[in-house]
């Protein structure tokens, strides 16, 4: 089981309203990776608001999430994914890893969500890689966990994906499309159905030791297809 951490605190200045709020495709952004995360199927999700708190609660009314309200989001990034993994840490935590996961970026999908989750086995990190970058979303293992908790500031994820040596990577294109501007809100991810969703590529990296192993690279075609619980390519 996978728990999501969504991160939705921020007060959106360079957009000039709460873009939580912000209607996409008929429908508040924030609800809308909502159902992206809980579309996963992976484990509880835990949203964290902060800036715009009450308004965002009333669009999630009657959906199945943790919300989690984070009073220091003034300070940043980090202290919102601190607060998201604060309930799950400790020694009876069922979850076999988080996912770290931004609410404006519409183009990250369910099936995107799940392979991030299935490619873990054997990792700590499995990151997103877009425009030359690494990045949300970004599945960690429980060994991540107090990492994750002591976050703080503008130190989000990323400054712990590029401390670990052994990073699997997964190409997420559609994850480059972020909503910060109420510009960047028409032309963000173009809508996508299983035809035409682009092949996620999932590699890893040789192994150290005396016999140099070759990379092995797995296509997953179709990745709406894919069927997360079971692991299951097809």
């Amino acid at each position: 089981m996978t728990g999501i951490i969504l991160l939705a605190a921020g007060e959106s200045k360079r957009f000039g309203s709460p873009k939580q709020l912000a209607h996409f495709r008929g429908k508040p952004l924030l609800r809308h990776t909502v159902e992206t995360a809980l579309e996963a199927g992976l484990g509880p999700v835990n949203v964290v608001l902060g800036a715009v708190d009450q308004p965002c609660r009333d669009i999630l009314a009657g959906m199945e999430v943790n919300i989690i309200h984070h009073a220091g989001w003034k300070k940043g990034m980090g202290g919102s994914i601190s607060v998201g993994i604060r309930p799950w840490m400790g020694r009876r935590n069922p979850l076999k890893g988080v996912i770290v996961l931004l609410g404006d970026q519409p183009g990250v999908t369910a099936a995107h969500l799940r392979v991030l989750a299935v490619a873990s086995a054997g990792h700590s990190i499995v990151a997103a890689a877009y425009g030359g970058q690494l990045g949300a979303p970004a599945w960690f293992a429980p060994d991540k966990f107090t990492r994750l908790l002591l976050l703080e500031g503008e130190k989000g994820a990323k400054t712990l994906i590029a401390r670990e040596p052994r990073v699997r990577k997964i190409d997420i294109p559609a994850a480059a499309y972020d909503i910060d501007t109420l510009e960047d809100l028409p032309k963000a991810a173009p809508a996508a159905d299983a035809a035409d969703l682009p092949d996620i590529t999932v590699s890893e990296p040789a192994l150290p030791g005396a016999l140099r192993m070759r990379k092995e690279l797995f296509r997953i075609k179709n990745p709406l297809r894919f069927v997360a619980p079971l692991g299951v390519f097809r």
